[in-house]
């Protein structure tokens, strides 16, 4: 079950953080950005950790599309994609997959091993892009180039960072909030946000109705 889940999500996400496709011909490069506002975005992002929301994404691989959902009320999460989702309850957590509509979980106490791909759809993997630019910033970095422009997504506004390395990179728009809206390298290629909530109901964090659950030691 958690195996492909796993490569159903890594498919839906995992690429788009590469600085190695092309960006989009309609991409827009309305301004220059310093340093500082990287960094001022970058702490909002960081502060976005301890928000309590509900996003949810579109997610195109491919020309392929499938809906991704994310939501937090620390220290409760889920992860929420068409195979499966990840639910901790701020003690345990939980790895549910769709059987014929028959939903089956397994529990483990100890860390997450999804934390790194709901990172993907998080405004956390966007950080290694905005300090790699601020890097090239500072630096002077030849073949590097930074960009802002600004956007709307779900009614929240955002700024839209551009990163090139010799000419190809990608885009990412992260909301005042700290919350990744955008993430895309081309037309298709990316995510984004199509849905907003700071108040997610409290359903998001149980597990399905009628779910078989299995226990499993901590470290399995």
């Amino acid at each position: 079950m958690t195996k492909r889940m796993l490569s159903t999500v890594a498919a839906a996400g995992l690429g788009l953080l590469v600085l190695g496709s092309a960006i989009p011909a309609s991409a827009s490069l309305d301004k220059s950005i310093s340093s500082s506002n990287l960094k001022s975005l970058t702490n909002s992002i960081n502060a976005a950790k301890h928000l309590t929301y509900s996003a949810t994404y579109k997610s195109v691989t491919n020309g392929q599309t499938t809906t991704v959902t994310i939501a937090q009320a620390p220290p409760k999460s889920t992860f929420t994609s068409s195979s499966g989702s990840v639910i901790n309850n701020g003690k345990t957590t939980y790895y549910c997959s769709n059987n014929g509509g028959q939903a089956t979980c397994v529990s483990e106490g100890g860390a997450n091993p999804y934390l790194g791909l709901e990172g993907i759809f998080s405004s956390a993997g966007a950080l290694g892009a905005l300090s790699e630019a601020k890097s090239g910033l500072v630096s002077g970095l030849l073949g590097i180039k930074v960009s802002s422009s600004s956007a709307k997504f779900a009614g929240q506004s955002a700024t839209c960072v551009t990163v090139t390395v010799k000419g190809r990179g990608g885009k990412y728009c992260v909301t005042k909030q700290g919350i990744l809206a955008y993430s895309g390298s081309s037309s298709t290629s990316y995510f984004q946000l199509t849905k907003f909530t700071t108040k997610p109901p409290s359903s998001l964090f149980n597990l399905p109705a009628g779910a078989t659950v299995q226990t499993l030691p901590a470290g399995v």
